[in-house]
This record gives structure tokens, C-alpha cells and sequence, in this order.
């Protein structure tokens, strides 16, 4: 048998660049899709990290609508899109929401 040599693969600091591992507490945020008033789960909702542009998270509403987000840094500035499933409407943004 040959034997084998290994090297240690460089890693993305992609964590500490979101915030994890500071000492900021972790936060979430919770929030609901509506259509015309009525609760509407057939959309996907999309968390973006305002600095770089880079996709945080994205989730599918449940039944009535509702949806959670955690796990995240207390001080990210961010923004959330959320997409119709059905093609019927235009993408909806909410800017500067702030993880709580």
C-alpha cells in the first residue's frame, strides 16, 4: 500500500463574516406574506446580508402565512424579498430590517 499525504484544506471565513462567533447575542426575525390582505403561503421568502449581497436564508412560509428566521447576528443590516410562487405578482422587498 502507497501511502497517503494529506494537507489541510484552507476554509472560508464565510461565519465570521456574517457575525457569528462575536460576542453579539444571536437574534431572529419572524414575520407573515399576505396577498391582498389574506394570509399566502405560496411564496418564498428570501434574507439578504445588505453589506455584501450575499443570500442569508430562505424559507417557505406555513399554512397561515408565517415565517422564522433564526440563528442570526443582532447587528446585521439586512433585507428580505419574497417571491410569488405563482407568478402572479412582482417580488416584494423589505429593506433595513434588523434582527431582533
Amino acid at each position: 500500500m502507497k501511502p497517503l499525504g494529506r494537507q489541510v484544506a484552507k476554509h472560508s471565513n464565510l461565519l465570521l463574516e456574517v457575525g457569528f462567533g462575536s460576542k453579539n447575542t444571536v437574534a431572529s426575525i419572524k414575520g407573515s406574506t399576505k396577498k391582498l390582505g389574506e394570509k399566502y403561503k405560496n411564496c418564498l421568502v428570501a434574507l439578504y446580508n445588505k453589506a455584501n449581497l450575499q443570500p442569508l436564508a430562505v424559507r417557505k412560509p406555513d399554512a397561515d402565512g408565517n415565517y422564522q428566521i433564526y440563528g442570526l447576528n443582532n447587528s446585521l443590516d439586512c433585507f428580505l424579498v419574497a417571491f410569488d410562487s405563482t407568478k402572479q405578482y412582482n417580488a416584494v422587498i423589505q429593506d433595513n430590517v434588523v434582527p431582533k
